[in-house]
Protein backbone atom coordinates (compact mmCIF):
# COMPACT_ATOMS: atom_id res chain seq x y z
CA UNK A 1 0.00 0.00 0.00
CA UNK A 2 2.51 3.14 -1.86
CA UNK A 3 0.54 6.53 -1.78
CA UNK A 4 2.02 9.85 -1.08
CA UNK A 5 0.78 11.94 2.04
CA UNK A 6 -0.19 14.56 0.46
CA UNK A 7 -3.18 12.65 -1.18
CA UNK A 8 -4.39 11.73 2.45
CA UNK A 9 -5.52 14.61 3.76
CA UNK A 10 -9.21 15.82 3.08
CA UNK A 11 -10.23 11.98 2.35
CA UNK A 12 -12.78 10.49 4.16
CA UNK A 13 -12.31 7.91 6.73
CA UNK A 14 -15.00 4.69 6.91
CA UNK A 15 -14.94 2.21 10.14
CA UNK A 16 -15.03 -1.39 9.69
CA UNK A 17 -19.20 -1.41 10.37
CA UNK A 18 -19.15 1.19 6.97
CA UNK A 19 -19.39 4.39 9.24
CA UNK A 20 -18.05 7.53 7.99
CA UNK A 21 -15.82 8.13 10.99
CA UNK A 22 -14.63 11.85 9.51
CA UNK A 23 -11.98 13.15 7.37
CA UNK A 24 -8.08 13.38 6.90
CA UNK A 25 -6.56 16.04 8.73
CA UNK A 26 -2.99 15.65 9.09
CA UNK A 27 -0.65 12.42 8.89
CA UNK A 28 1.74 12.04 11.70
CA UNK A 29 5.04 10.32 10.98
CA UNK A 30 7.30 8.42 13.33
CA UNK A 31 10.81 9.96 11.25
CA UNK A 32 12.85 7.89 13.63
CA UNK A 33 11.47 4.94 12.23
CA UNK A 34 10.36 6.28 8.58
CA UNK A 35 6.96 5.10 9.54
CA UNK A 36 3.67 6.16 9.01
CA UNK A 37 2.43 6.49 12.97
CA UNK A 38 -1.02 7.76 13.11
CA UNK A 39 -3.41 9.44 11.03
CA UNK A 40 -5.73 12.86 12.40
CA UNK A 41 -8.91 12.28 11.28
CA UNK A 42 -11.30 15.61 11.96
CA UNK A 43 -14.75 16.78 11.35
CA UNK A 44 -15.97 13.37 12.90
CA UNK A 45 -19.14 11.35 13.52
CA UNK A 46 -20.58 12.79 16.77
CA UNK A 47 -22.58 9.12 16.84
CA UNK A 48 -18.80 7.55 17.03
CA UNK A 49 -16.48 10.09 18.84
CA UNK A 50 -18.21 12.35 21.49
CA UNK A 51 -18.86 16.12 20.33
CA UNK A 52 -16.96 15.48 17.35
CA UNK A 53 -13.18 15.46 18.28
CA UNK A 54 -10.40 14.85 16.07
CA UNK A 55 -9.09 11.67 16.81
CA UNK A 56 -5.36 10.06 16.04
CA UNK A 57 -6.28 6.50 14.05
CA UNK A 58 -3.29 4.57 14.36
CA UNK A 59 -1.42 3.19 11.08
CA UNK A 60 -2.09 -0.79 11.59
CA UNK A 61 -5.70 -0.06 11.91
CA UNK A 62 -6.20 1.51 8.11
CA UNK A 63 -6.70 -1.77 5.70
CA UNK A 64 -6.46 0.25 2.29
CA UNK A 65 -6.65 3.43 0.56
CA UNK A 66 -8.27 4.49 -2.37
CA UNK A 67 -10.98 7.00 -2.50
CA UNK A 68 -11.45 6.52 0.62
CA UNK A 69 -9.54 5.14 4.14
CA UNK A 70 -11.05 2.23 4.83
CA UNK A 71 -10.49 0.77 8.54
CA UNK A 72 -10.16 -3.01 9.57
CA UNK A 73 -10.63 -2.06 12.83
CA UNK A 74 -12.49 0.96 15.29
CA UNK A 75 -12.99 -0.04 18.74
CA UNK A 76 -16.86 1.74 18.74
CA UNK A 77 -17.76 4.88 20.25
CA UNK A 78 -15.21 7.01 21.93
CA UNK A 79 -15.90 9.18 24.71
CA UNK A 80 -14.01 12.30 25.77
CA UNK A 81 -12.29 11.39 29.42
CA UNK A 82 -8.90 12.78 30.23
CA UNK A 83 -7.86 8.55 30.60
CA UNK A 84 -9.12 5.57 29.90
CA UNK A 85 -8.23 1.86 28.49
CA UNK A 86 -9.95 -0.46 26.38
CA UNK A 87 -8.80 -3.76 26.25
CA UNK A 88 -6.68 -5.21 22.70
CA UNK A 89 -4.78 -7.73 21.26
CA UNK A 90 -1.71 -6.73 19.46
CA UNK A 91 -0.28 -8.74 16.42
CA UNK A 92 2.10 -11.03 19.01
CA UNK A 93 -1.10 -12.63 20.48
CA UNK A 94 -0.33 -10.93 24.00
CA UNK A 95 -3.54 -8.87 25.77
CA UNK A 96 -2.53 -5.40 25.81
CA UNK A 97 -5.01 -2.08 26.74
CA UNK A 98 -5.02 0.68 24.30
CA UNK A 99 -5.02 3.96 26.04
CA UNK A 100 -6.93 6.73 25.04
CA UNK A 101 -5.30 10.22 26.82
CA UNK A 102 -6.40 13.75 25.62
CA UNK A 103 -3.27 15.85 24.23
CA UNK A 104 -2.51 19.60 22.91
CA UNK A 105 -1.11 19.09 19.38
CA UNK A 106 1.19 21.64 19.76
CA UNK A 107 0.55 25.83 19.56
CA UNK A 108 -2.50 26.41 18.54
CA UNK A 109 -2.82 23.02 16.92
CA UNK A 110 -5.69 20.68 17.85
CA UNK A 111 -7.10 19.27 20.44
CA UNK A 112 -6.93 15.78 19.93
CA UNK A 113 -7.51 12.42 21.26
CA UNK A 114 -4.42 9.94 20.80
CA UNK A 115 -4.35 6.16 20.99
CA UNK A 116 -1.25 4.62 23.00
Amino acid sequence: MLTEITHLEGLEVITDKGLSLGYVEDVIVDLDNGEVYELLVSETNDELVEDGASVGVPYRWIQSISRVVLLKHFPGKIKRKEQFEIPSISQDGKRRKLRVVKKDHGDGGVERIGWR
